[in-house]
């Protein structure tokens, strides 16, 4: 696509701004999200057009107009070509999501390990998803495996509503429940415990590893998402081993998986942990 990119915009743009161009972008549904470098703006919609004319499935190319902020790290986008909206429908192993990128977090580079996660449950298990967002990991779950039920908290309102119509829309799914507010009152609340626990937090969920190992069975297995230099890999387990030395808990084996790239020898990493 990048290639193609490159040679529509060939009589369009100089050789030195076909240099700086971002040729690869996220697709969210049918909104194409792009990175447009402040020396392109002025071409910005030339090169959205270009993304319309050459993508049958796209209507909607919108640009990052800022930096991951907040809270919530949602992101301010700009419509730069196509139809004037920022709501879509994302498709993800046989799911369908409500979303606008705008409002929420998603990552759509995250899909492969979603589903990684809904290979490795177990029918009958009883899974819950910390910081479930719009619910694709507590949806994926549900429509890839035999769970017997999937639970997600989320603290975001507009992420909780969102997961609420996309759970509405797949109306198969009947094993997903979801609920709003800080996992820290939440899951008290919920008096239960679970086969595997899901952390899914880009950055701080190291602070609610005590909670999610107070919740999870003995010999659950417990999925802690960071960001990691990759020659920093065992801190992350240790801080998971110390944690669990705090809970009178073991962990007896811990696995490392590479879950996306961040920047150079930095990943998003998964410690895929079985503690007792």
């Amino acid at each position: 696509m990048s290639v193609n990119l490159k040679k529509y915009l060939h009589n369009l743009l100089s050789q030195e701004e076909l240099g700086l161009l971002v040729r690869s972008y996220d697709v969210i549904g049918d909104i194409a999200v792009i990175i447009i470098p402040p020396e392109l703006e002025s071409k910005e919609n030339v090169i959205g057009q270009a993304i319309l004319d050459n993508t049958k499935n796209i209507k909607v190319v919108a640009k990052r107009d800022g930096i991951y902020g907040g809270e919530f790290r949602t992101i301010p986008l700009k419509v730069i070509a196509g139809e004037n909206r920022k709501d879509t429908e994302h498709k993800e192993y046989s799911v369908q999501l409500l979303v606008n990128p705008e409002e929420v977090y998603f990552s759509v580079r995250s899909g492969t390990e979603r589903k990684r996660i809904a290979s490795l449950v177990e029918p009958g298990e009883v899974v819950l998803v910390m910081f479930s967002g719009i619910g694709p990991y507590p949806l994926v779950i549900s429509k890839n495996s035999q769970a017997k039920a999937i639970v997600g908290v989320e603290k975001n309102p507009i992420a909780h509503s969102y997961a609420l119509k996309s759970l509405a829309r797949n109306k198969r799914i009947k094993n997903v429940r979801f609920y709003n507010g800080d996992v820290e009152a939440i899951l008290p609340a919920l008096n239960r415990l679970f086969d595997r626990v899901v952390m899914p937090l880009p950055k701080g969920g190291e602070l609610f590893l005590p909670k999610a190992l107070q919740v999870l069975k003995p010999h659950g297995m417990l999925h802690y998402y960071e960001m990691q230099n990759e020659e920093c890999f065992d801190d992350s387990i240790a801080k998971v081993a110390a944690v669990c030395r705090q809970q009178s808990r073991d962990l007896i084996s811990a696995e490392v998986v590479k879950a996306g790239h961040c920047a150079p020898r930095t990943y998003r990493i998964c410690i895929d942990c079985v503690i007792i």
